[in-house]
């Protein structure tokens, strides 16, 4: 039976700190941009008329109660936070099952989706991977939508891991920045570069994850750091050169967005990139460029490189119609502030 669910709000009073406030102790973040990103967050997360999701919920009975109620709770909040992209009232089917069950996820999925969104193989990866590490692995995924025209979102966690988890607690919200993207481009991915679809539902995702308290936010993001650093995807000298994260910008354009983007920098950096953006511009200009990218759909074809010389342009013209800068004079204050994070985060 459909679900139809009511408004999730957090307390506004937990909403606001001022910068002086925050400087003014160790829950300081690294700069006024990234404190202003945190307020532009918030703002978000509230500023949506009351939605109601059209959603309904694929439960396995084996997941444990705690984790479909904050599937089910998180779900609420960000379907009323998008809706100034995706409309509430579009269905959707949400899959949740614990990783030691993922069996449930897959059979469903491989029913329901149409066989083109599984030719790659990634449901059967993850179904293995599941089985080798049923105790540790968790993650979700927004494969498009169902066979009945439905968006598809599916989370999958293990029993026992704990609520309080910054991972955890970052992941639904992130999984439905993808089920609203989507909805903006009809199902195709193409006109975003691998660190603007991964890097928007991280940032989204983590200050999400840390939405309730100051601490709790700068706890959160600095578990998102420690990702990067975890990975260890440059060399000492490159971590702290701003000429190193702008010339990676430069070559993220002509990523390969038909192949996966899990890369850890597409992830973490992205979510810096819009930590500036959004502590910058705000996020309805953010939206704006989301929704201008539309216009780049068909010029960027499937997302490979061979449509480089149409879908560039096409996507810095969104970047800068939202924004009045173009990628390219915009790289490097990303850089600046990619260093400046992780030179905080060094700090910590």
């Amino acid at each position: 039976m459909r679900k139809l669910l009511a408004l999730f709000v957090v307390a506004a009073s937990c909403l606001l700190v001022s910068g002086a406030d925050a400087k003014s102790n160790s829950n300081g973040l690294a700069s006024a941009t990234s404190e202003r990103a945190r307020k532009d967050f918030l703002a978000f997360l509230v500023h949506a008329p009351l939605a109601v999701p059209n959603a309904t919920f694929f439960v396995d009975p084996l997941l444990n109660k705690v984790y479909s109620d904050q599937i089910m709770a998180d779900i609420r909040a960000n379907v009323s936070m998008w809706t100034d992209l995706r409309d509430s009232a579009k269905p959707m089917d949400v899959y949740a099952a614990p990783t030691q069950h993922f069996q449930f996820i897959y059979d469903h999925l491989k029913r329901i989706l149409p066989a083109q969104q599984l030719e790659s193989g990634w449901l059967d990866v993850k179904a293995d991977r599941a089985r080798k590490e049923a105790t540790g692995f968790f993650g979700g995924g927004a494969p498009g939508d169902a066979i009945n025209g439905n968006a598809v979102l599916m989370v999958y966690v293990p029993n026992g891991r704990s609520i309080r988890d910054d991972h955890w607690n970052s992941l639904t919200s992130h999984e439905y920045v993808h089920v609203a993207q989507r909805s903006v481009f009809n199902g195709s991915m193409a006109a975003m570069q691998c660190w603007v679809r991964e890097g928007q539902a991280n940032f989204i995702g983590w200050s999400y994850a840390g939405r309730a308290s100051k601490a709790g936010y700068v706890h959160a993001w600095k578990s998102q750091l420690q990702d990067l650093e975890n990975e260890r995807e440059y060399s000492p000298q490159q971590r702290l050169s701003a000429s190193y994260w702008k010339n990676w910008f430069i070559s993220s354009e002509k990523q390969d967005i038909t192949k996966a983007c899990d890369a850890t920098q597409n992830y973490v950096a992205g979510a810096m990139a819009f930590q500036y953006l959004h502590g910058t511009f705000g996020y309805k200009k953010v939206n704006d460029f989301i929704r201008n990218l539309k216009a780049a759909v068909d010029t960027c074809g499937d997302g490979s490189p061979k449509y480089s010389s149409t879908c560039i342009p096409a996507r810095n013209s969104a970047f800068e119609k939202a924004f009045g800068v173009s990628l390219r004079d915009m790289y490097p204050r990303f850089a600046a502030h990619i260093v400046n994070e992780l030179k905080w985060f060094t700090n910590k």
